[in-house]
């Protein structure tokens, strides 16, 4: 990666996670009720059978309450396992909190011992966290490229949407070759397509 790129997305990147650190838990929780909502409406997510979803960490977009009423609407829901030396993910089926551990970094993740591995062949959508995302599917992650991994070693693509508070969308996230494009966003303004 060319370094003027790399300087771009790190102060990009601090800028963001500190804006959406200071929003207040009060807002925090009314803005990721709302874009919850928008995402119980995604005719997508309506129809999927399995969703790859994620446990927020830190100041991120609380997506649980969509992951309990998807699970309520028998659909399955996946968790991440983050394999750092492998730099990889893997999904698991989430059966509730009690199948979780305290990972990588502190996020919430499946434990491998009290979960089930997830059969990617059912895969329908994927909630995608990052720290900024634009209006044509761009979206910068949190640097360690285990989403673009991922998605690119899927046997077919499912249903890509980024989940984030408006203040993360910018004008252009500056984008490499092997990123891989979202089908939309939705933030608490509602549903933007790429």
């Amino acid at each position: 990666m060319d370094l003027d790129l790399k300087a771009v997305k790190q102060q990009l990147r601090s800028r963001i996670m500190e804006e959406r650190k200071a929003i207040p838990d009060k807002r925090r929780s009314a803005l990721s009720a709302q874009a919850c909502s928008y995402l119980e409406q995604l005719e997508e997510l309506k129809n999927a059978r399995a969703i790859m979803a994620f446990h927020p960490f830190g100041a991120e977009l609380d997506i649980l309450p969509f992951v309990d009423q998807a699970r309520a609407r028998g659909q399955e829901v996946w968790l991440p396992l983050t394999l750092t030396a492998e730099k990889r993910l893997v999904p698991y089926r989430y059966s509730g909190p009690e199948m979780l551990k305290q990972g990588v970094y502190g996020i919430w993740e499946p434990d491998p011992t009290r979960a089930e591995k997830a059969e990617l062949s059912m895969l329908d959508a994927v909630l995608v966290p990052g720290v900024a995302f634009d209006l044509r599917g761009g979206r910068m992650g949190y640097g360690g490229g285990f989403y673009d991994r991922f998605l690119a070693a899927l046997p077919r693509r499912p249903f890509l949407v980024g989940v984030a508070f408006s203040m993360q969308v910018v004008d252009e996230v500056p984008r490499e070759p092997h990123d891989i494009g979202l089908d939309g966003l939705v933030t608490e303004s509602g549903f933007a397509q790429s």
